[in-house]
């Protein structure tokens, strides 16, 4: 059982010794697992629905909006800690900035980029 429901996880078996994949550590890995491919999916913009279907794809029973919120919320909190961060010493930068404009070059009128 996990957060994000129960899994069934099957690991392929050996004839001779036995295998255990590296990346999983025992027991709390599968929930480990789903919830990392979950928040990759939320970091990329995959909607909820797709998010569902990309669990049940997995194996796992579904998941609800609330539940893939929930799941989330983590990296909200640690985005907005990022973002809110103190900045402490000199940071130079450059602002640059462009519009177009409508020039004629070799008899054809083209866009160019005019920088300001």
């Amino acid at each position: 059982d996990t957060r994000a429901g129960r899994i069934e996880l099957a690991i392929p078996k050996l004839r001779k010794g036995s295998y255990f994949p590296s990346f999983l550590e025992p027991r709390r890995t599968a929930e480990k697992a789903l919830v990392a491919v979950i928040q990759e999916a939320y970091v990329h913009g995959v909607s909820t629905r797709a998010v569902d279907d990309l669990v049940k794809a997995m194996g796992a029973g579904g998941m609800s909006k609330s539940q893939v919120s929930r799941l989330c919320a983590e990296i909200d909190v640690r985005v907005n800690a990022f973002l809110q961060r103190p900045l402490e010493g000199a940071w130079p930068y450059l602002w640059l900035d462009a519009t177009y404009i409508k020039v004629r070059e070799s008899g054809r009128i083209i866009s160019r980029a005019v920088i300001v």
